[in-house]
């Protein structure tokens, strides 16, 4: 008995244990590193932006469906789903490219654009917004008082888009302004936290050589810290932006101007091949945009 309690305590000793954990969580550590070679692999294996964009697509697909089923009368409407879907694939190409009874002003590909102007115009006012708003939060550079900023940003993130578009709308009225000033605000939240993230893992070489050398304040950001950041900082941007476009899309649900507002209209009643034209119109314009952003993203690297 004496023999067995004597193995039974040497088997679960604290010793033990300790090994045991840490062979646990190393082969866990080395599979992870491992995972990722270099940067070109982690490139190469990060996640797939076409499946975003795949489930984005999928979501409107289905809210399409619901409605077409009219469900809420209880049995499916099986002929308004056959109408509607018969209306989905033969997309209205006049208010498309806006002629005959369209203008082009009315068109979707104007209020394509529209919407793509909303995301840039709305991202570049954030992106520039934020830098002071990521040095302030960023740990490496004010300490402790980066607490300050990061709770600014954190209660800006809290803040839906749509919601963020109601006020809009009541403070700017109906129109892209009002899609300008709810990116530009609800992006410094997202912008500024990973600007800081970005800061805080910058090098302490240049700018100790730097302040070896006797630079003051600004020189110092500007040769020591800026060349490190400014790759990732474009990064960032791109990343932001790709997400505006799809918000931008959303906005217009509320008024906020571009191509949701017409979703809204055509939907609710039922106007199909417009319907249509304005989603073919959406899911190219998250395409290019989602295309064009990686390969830029992956000449940054």
């Amino acid at each position: 008995m004496k023999k067995l309690k004597s193995i039974f305590l040497n088997i679960f000793s604290i010793k033990n244990i300790k090994s045991m954990f840490h062979k646990i969580f190393s082969f866990r550590k080395n599979k992870k590193l491992a995972h990722f070679e270099s940067v070109e692999d982690a490139y190469r294996k990060r996640p797939r932006k076409w499946i975003m964009t795949l489930i984005y697509v999928l979501i409107i697909v289905v809210i399409l469906i619901v409605f077409g089923l009219d469900l809420k009368h209880g049995n499916p409407n099986w002929k308004k789903f056959r109408i509607m879907l018969s209306g989905l694939f033969s997309p209205d190409w006049s208010y498309f490219f806006g002629f005959n009874n369209f203008s082009f002003e009315t068109s979707v590909i104007y209020q394509v654009i529209e919407t793509f102007g909303i995301a840039f115009v709305g991202t570049t006012i954030a992106s520039i917004l934020s830098i002071p708003f990521g040095f302030l939060a960023s740990r490496k550079m004010v300490g402790r008082w980066a607490i300050i900023s990061e709770i600014f940003l954190i209660l800006i993130r809290t803040l839906p888009e749509i919601l963020l578009g109601f006020i809009m709308v009541k403070v700017a009225g109906f129109g892209a302004r009002a899609g300008v000033f709810v990116l530009s605000i609800h992006s410094v939240g997202m912008i500024g936290k990973m600007y800081a993230e970005q800061l805080d893992l910058i090098s302490n070489d240049p700018i100790e050589a730097l302040e070896a050398c006797g630079a003051d304040f600004a020189t110092k950001v500007k040769l020591g810290v800026v060349p490190q950041v400014k790759p990732n900082f474009l990064s960032v941007i791109l990343y932001r932006f790709d997400l505006n476009v799809r918000t931008a899309s959303l906005l217009g649900l509320v008024g906020a101007g571009g191509v949701g507002y017409p979703i809204s209209v055509y939907g609710d009643n039922e106007h199909w091949q417009q319907l249509s034209a304005v989603l073919l119109g959406v899911i190219i314009l998250v395409i290019i945009v989602d295309l064009v952003s990686s390969q830029l993203r992956k000449k940054l690297i």
